[in-house]
C-alpha cells in the first residue's frame, strides 16, 4: 500500500567526494520505478554536488527502509584530487514518517460549559458562561471564563485553541529540524546496505 514518508540523504559533513556520492544516490533513487520523489530541501556545494538532500517520497515505506536505510558505499576515484588514494565514499540514508501538521475542525472539538466563579456579580454565578474546549485528536484543552457571556468566552477559547495548535506545530517543526541536523552529523561508515561502483 502506498504511503508518504521523508528521506534524508547526507554526506555527514564528509569531503566533496561524499557530496558527489549524495548527488549520485539522489539521481539513482529518483529513477526507482516503485517510488515517486519530490525534493523538499537541497544543500548544494561549490561543485554543484549535494551535502544534504531532503525528499518527500510516495511508495511502500517499509520496502524502501529495508533496502536503503543506513550507510551507502560508492567506489570511485576522486575527480577533485587526482593523486588521492581513497576510493570508498559513504553517505547515509535515513527514513522518517512524514510530519503531520495538526489542523482542527469544529466537529473534532468538544465544548463544555460551566458556571464561572469569582467577580462579576450574580449573572456569572447563575449562567454557565465559562467554556472549556478540548481538541479530541490531540487532547489539547483550553478554557475561557473572563467574559460575562458564554458566546464571548467560546470565541476566546477557540482563539486560544488555534494558538495552542499552532504552537504544537512549531514545536514539531523545530524537533524535526534538530533531528535532521543531528542525523547529518552522525554518518556511520562501514557495513553498507548498498554498494555502487562508478
Amino acid at each position: 500500500m502506498d504511503n508518504q514518508f521523508w528521506v534524508q540523504i547526507s554526506s555527514g559533513s564528509g569531503p566533496e567526494e561524499c557530496c558527489l556520492a549524495v548527488k549520485y544516490l539522489t539521481e539513482k533513487l529518483t529513477r526507482l520505478p516503485s517510488f515517486t520523489f519530490t525534493v523538499i530541501e537541497l544543500v548544494a556545494t561549490k561543485y554543484q554536488n549535494y551535502s544534504s538532500v531532503w525528499l518527500r517520497a510516495t511508495g511502500d515505506a517499509d520496502d524502501f527502509k529495508s533496502n536503503w536505510q543506513g550507510s551507502i558505499q560508492f567506489i570511485f576515484r576522486s575527480p577533485y584530487r587526482v593523486h588521492h588514494q581513497r576510493k570508498n565514499w559513504f553517505v547515509n540514508v535515513e527514513v522518517y514518517a512524514e510530519p503531520r501538521q495538526v489542523s482542527w475542525l469544529p466537529k473534532e472539538v468538544q465544548v463544555k460549559t460551566a458556571r464561572s466563579s469569582g467577580a462579576g456579580g450574580q449573572h456569572v454565578n447563575k449562567v454557565e458562561t465559562a467554556v472549556q474546549i478540548t481538541h479530541i485528536p490531540t487532547g489539547i484543552t483550553v478554557q475561557a471564563s473572563e467574559e460575562r457571556s458564554q458566546f464571548l468566552n467560546k470565541k476566546l477559547a477557540f482563539a486560544r485553541l488555534d494558538i495552542a495548535i499552532k504552537a504544537q506545530n512549531q514545536k514539531q517543526q523545530k524537533a524535526m529540524q534538530q533531528q535532521k541536523w543531528m542525523q547529518h552529523k552522525q554518518l556511520q561508515r562501514g557495513n553498507p546496505v548498498q554498494v555502487f561502483k562508478k
